[in-house]
């Protein structure tokens, strides 16, 4: 897919400039889409979950097997919970060890499509789009506040019965799981936490995301054009490579669905950094009792590692490693992440027996 060359127009340029300490992303014309669903996709035999209508747009089907590029089967969901439709992906042997995966932004599950075909050998995986992302439910009456979200993630979980269970999230998951950790019972439900590229007991550094722009019609605009995903590109800083084109190219697909922009708009209209901050030092560090690992890039640009020094110190059992990346390991570095993962799950569940 060509990349958008568009200028932003000064007046948003303007708008902008003092939120956004480097140069804004291009925002060019909006390329959302509608996909309608395979007419015969390939099924599996195996539908596990009892399903429901996909959102309107979606481009699979309950119980759709998609071949990844390694070659490991994944199978596409659509559950409902709490009145709210999930999308979600999974692979390998459901009688194994849960590992989830919850993205970022500019993400869905696709963003984890590595770890998920090299850890399915040993784990079962499921990489979930996050509500208002991808194939997951986009109205915007949902309750997209942190704590709503983390409520509505359990009853999800409940609902598929996963109750004991490995997670990784990076960016924007980090936050709904840091919730997540507080709901009864999650402390013994939650076996181990891979935190990637999250704000933890300092204040984020700079440059830092404009949530309030985010929160804007300008930030619907961002998000509904190929500026969304300037952070893929070396140029921004937050990758040191660009990402192969044929993922960029599904990273954008997914992130383009028609609805997406609009509904992510609204997480930031009820948080900021500031916000889950405060949160974290007055409840919810108090509630990471699991082992966690803060598993960050050395060279992202607005989270440094200075940041991490204490880290430890503010969780029960928690440590800090580096990788050789910037903002998105799991896509820069993958083979660097899933290692990282497996050698923490394997630490941690050997220390706790």
């Amino acid at each position: 897919m060509a990349s958008t060359k568009t200028q932003v127009p000064k007046s948003d340029i303007d708008l902008l400039s003092d939120e956004t300490p480097k140069a804004l992303p291009p925002i060019g014309p909006p390329i959302t889409h509608c996909n309608i669903p395979k007419e015969n996709p390939s099924l599996t035999a195996d539908i596990r979950y009892k399903g429901t209508s996909p959102p309107p747009c979606s481009a699979n089907m309950h119980g759709e097997v998609e071949i990844l590029k390694s070659g490991v089967e994944a199978t596409h969901w659509f559950v409902e919970a709490n009145g709210i439709t999930w999308h979600f992906v999974t692979a390998g042997n459901a009688k194994n060890q849960p590992v989830l995966f919850l993205h970022g932004l500019p993400e869905s599950w696709f963003a984890f499509h590595n770890q998920m075909s090299a850890l399915s050998e040993d784990y079962y995986v499921i990489a979930f789009d996050s509500l208002g992302y991808g194939q997951s439910d986009k109205r915007l009456n949902i309750d997209y506040r942190n704590t709503s979200l983390a409520s509505n993630f359990t009853a999800l979980l409940d609902t598929i019965g996963i109750h004991k269970f490995n997670i990784v999230a990076h960016d924007r998951g980090a936050v709904l799981v840091d919730y997540l950790t507080e709901f009864d019972g999650m402390q013994d439900r939650i076996l181990t936490y891979v935190r990637m590229q999250q704000s933890a007991n300092e204040p984020h550094g700079e440059p830092k995301p404009p949530h309030e722009m985010f929160a804007s019609p300008m930030g619907v605009k961002l998000f509904q054009s190929e500026g969304a995903l300037f952070p893929y590109h070396k140029s921004s800083g937050f990758v040191r490579e660009d990402i192969p084109m044929d993922e960029f190219e599904r990273t954008l697909h997914e992130f383009t669905y028609e609805g997406v922009a609009e509904a992510v708009s609204q997480y930031f209209k009820t948080t900021n950094f500031e916000i889950e901050l405060e949160d974290r030092h007055n409840r919810l560090f108090k509630t990471m009792s699991m082992p966690i690992l803060f598993l960050q890039g050395r060279y992202d640009p607005g989270q440094h590692p200075s940041e991490y020094e204490n880290t430890p110190d503010f969780v029960a059992n928690g440590q800090v490693q580096f990788l050789e990346a910037s903002h998105f390991p799991h896509m820069e570095t993958p083979d660097l992440v899933t290692d990282a993962i497996r050698e923490f799950l394997t630490t941690a569940h050997f220390n706790t027996l």
